[in-house]
């Protein structure tokens, strides 16, 4: 885990054991939601006292808040500023209360981290466009992004990596020789379709063919579609998939396009057109029709270009199975309050949450619909 010191001293300040303040760093960081089951996993302890003593140290302090689902189970977010602000994390949303859709991706992705505590995780979303744009020189244009109005539609902002799914450096070590292969992460939460995982995949479409190198993990609680996500995978970033003739035909199309030569052009040119920009994306595709509408590379030369490429490029697919499916969403929940009886001291994080969400989140709700 790349939790610096400093952090966990500011957790442990606050009352909690060298355990409990890593796990609520895991979470603070990655979903802002938990379950008692999720503790004990990571302390590697059985149900007894230490899984009450901090749950009930988490409601004393109103650190946290809970929600009962199906089957008596809670649900526990972690939201007081007293946590976020000390780690320097109070920019993430983690602190807001979300939907039940959401909340599920949230744990399915805290499962995940849980199970592979090794990587150097990017662990917000500067540290993200930091890697990419810094690290691996690449434009905010390919970079996943979304505008967000917010209080004053005058001053959108734009928000990078707003799913909030894990992406990591394999082995711990931020600090290797390049190149850098990054991994991505994406938790199907449930339901028998796959058009969620075929947006995600359109929204990293540019970044992931911009790099010669990535891996890609698609987790789920179950392997019902684990081949059918594989194969759009490969529909998508495999090279083995490319015929090297229609590529070079897309070249003579787009070449007559961007000359504004396009009487000659069929319909079929122009869908060829269409899907060749979608498909045909990244700098080594880009470089091959520098070369050939320069004269520089024939046919064949790109047949054997683009092998070289093939050879070189290293895009690896890979499979999780995640140890819950958190089924208990799908029965009807409701808010648990708890009742504190001791008093505490004035700030407005030691307030009493509302079972009603304020206007601002109300309002943060609509955007956050399709967020993680």
């Amino acid at each position: 885990m790349n939790i610096a010191p400093e952090h966990l001293a500011r957790i442990e300040a606050c009352g909690y054991s060298r355990t409990q303040a890593q796990f609520l760093y895991l979470v603070a960081t990655h979903s802002g939601y938990f379950t008692l089951r999720q503790f004990l996993r990571f302390a590697q302890v059985k149900r007894g006292g230490s899984e009450s003593r901090f749950s009930e140290k988490l409601l004393r302090l109103r650190h946290a808040r809970t929600a009962r689902y199906g089957s008596q189970t809670f649900v526990y977010n972690l939201y007081s500023r007293l946590i976020y602000e000390p780690l320097e994390k109070d920019n993430l949303c983690n602190r807001r209360q979300l939907s039940s859709d959401l909340i599920r991706t949230r744990l399915m992705i805290l499962d995940f981290v849980l199970d592979h505590l090794e990587p150097h995780y990017f662990e917000t979303e500067a540290h993200k466009v930091g890697f990419f744009q810094g690290e691996l020189c690449l434009p905010l244009t390919v970079l996943p992004g979304r505008t967000y109005k917010g209080i004053n539609a005058n001053f959108p902002r734009q928000h990078y990596f707003a799913d909030r799914f894990p992406i990591f450096i394999p082995g711990g070590d931020a600090c290797l020789p390049t190149p850098l292969v990054p991994t991505f992460v994406y938790c199907d939460s449930g339901g028998p379709g796959l058009l969620r995982y075929i947006h995600h995949l359109c929204n990293y479409e540019s970044l992931l063919h911009r790099l010669t190198a990535f891996n890609f993990v698609y987790a789920a609680p179950t392997d019902s579609k684990f081949k059918r996500a594989a194969k759009l995978f490969a529909s998508r970033f495999d090279y083995n998939r490319v015929d090297t003739e229609g590529l070079v035909r897309y070249f003579e199309v787009r070449r007559l396009w961007e000359s504004h030569n396009t009487g000659s052009l069929t319909r079929a040119d122009r869908q060829l057109l269409r899907e060749g920009d979608k498909r045909f994306q990244g700098r080594t595709f880009e470089q091959m029709y520098l070369e050939w509408a320069a004269g520089r590379l024939s046919g064949t030369g790109v047949n054997d270009a683009f092998a070289k490429q093939k050879a070189q490029a290293s895009k690896v697919f890979s499979t999780c199975i995640l140890p819950n499916a958190y089924d208990i969403f799908e029965r009807i929940s409701a808010e648990h309050s708890v009742v504190v009886s001791r008093p505490v001291a004035r700030n407005r994080d030691l307030t009493t949450p509302s079972t009603t969400p304020t206007a601002d989140v109300r309002r943060d709700g609509q955007q956050e619909a399709n967020t993680v």
